[in-house]
């Protein structure tokens, strides 16, 4: 029977945090770790593989190796970025840009030596600009996307779930545009229970309805709470995020989520190029169809300040 191998480029807090979620989930007979502090991820695989002798695991063969070995690699997740020394991570994920840049350059030069197969998933910020520079390769676009605002879309969830008393997981919504500061809430197809948001006050006239610039400030300052809190590592969702997706696509799922990937035909009428989440049906053929739903005039607004904030990111590329 073949096992579904995994490859992860960059061992920091974000990928062993990949690496543990990866494990927990089984999906992965193999996992190979790329990084160039060898010893460091030697020190992760092993760790890993002590858990090995627990009754509670699946036996996964974990080693550090090369690029050479995507070659046959059913998902790759790249979470490598600059190593910073403590405290200097830029809370800006655009600023981040100048030292993971070089980074991505060699990185898709690497992988499109050995594979035009796998499925990339980016999580290296800023993600939106990232994507973009890794569609500059020869790589099947349709297997080129990052997280995206799949965290953010997650914490949306999570912070009307608390505001409202109920499981995040019945709220139906998501962020869209980029993922950081521009980042906004689709209000107008969010739903919790199939009620509409604007409804919620018939059902729920405790709770104060917030405004759609509330819940997009409320969800964006999400995550600069845990980056303060754990002086500036977010790790543990997003590395979530990106198992998903991968159990998504090796699994066949055709899941709908909002992810980021290259926007080249004029969609939303924006012109130029650019990367930016949308809500896309993710499956074995990777990103297979983009859903551009209708969007209400704020959300049109929105959608403009992303593209105009990645946009000029992309201009320093």
């Amino acid at each position: 029977m073949e096992t579904q191998k995994l490859a992860i480029i960059g061992i920091g807090h974000v990928g062993s945090s990949i690496l543990a979620t990866a494990v927990q989930t089984e999906l992965f007979g193999e996992i190979v770790l790329i990084d160039p502090r060898k010893q460091m991820a030697f020190g992760e695989s092993l760790d890993q593989m002590h858990a090995g002798g627990l009754l509670s695991r699946k036996n996964i063969t974990i080693y550090v190796g090369s690029y050479k070995d995507v070659a046959d690699a059913d998902i790759v997740i790249i979470a490598a970025t600059h190593v910073y020394v403590d405290k200097e991570i830029p809370a800006d994920r655009q600023a981040l840009l100048t030292k993971n840049l070089p980074i991505v350059h060699e990185i898709m030069g690497n992988i499109s030596q050995y594979t035009q197969e796998a499925m990339l998933i980016f999580v290296t910020n800023p993600a939106d600009t990232i994507i973009h520079v890794a569609a500059s390769y020869d790589y099947p676009k349709n297997l080129l996307l990052s997280t995206g605002t799949m965290l953010d879309s997650s914490r949306l969830r999570q912070l009307l779930g608390q505001r409202y008393h109920v499981d995040p997981k019945s709220v139906s919504g998501y962020m869209m545009g980029e993922h950081g500061y521009a980042a906004f809430p689709v209000l107008s197809h969010l739903t919790i229970g199939g009620l509409d948001y604007n409804e919620l006050p018939t059902y729920f006239p405790e709770v104060p309805l917030l405004t759609a610039e509330e819940v997009k400030k409320e969800v964006v300052q999400a995550a600069y709470d845990v980056f303060d809190a754990k002086s500036g590592v977010t790790n543990v969702a997003v590395s979530q995020s990106a198992i998903d997706i991968a159990r998504c696509i090796l699994l066949d799922e055709k899941s709908i989520y909002p992810v980021s990937t290259p926007m080249t035909n004029g969609e939303y009428g924006v012109t130029g190029e650019c990367a930016y989440s949308v809500p896309c049906i993710l499956g074995k053929y990777g990103v297979e169809k983009k859903l551009l739903v209708p969007l209400n005039e704020w959300e049109k607004e929105k959608l403009e300040e992303s593209v105009a904030s990645i946009q000029q990111s992309i201009k320093l590329t």
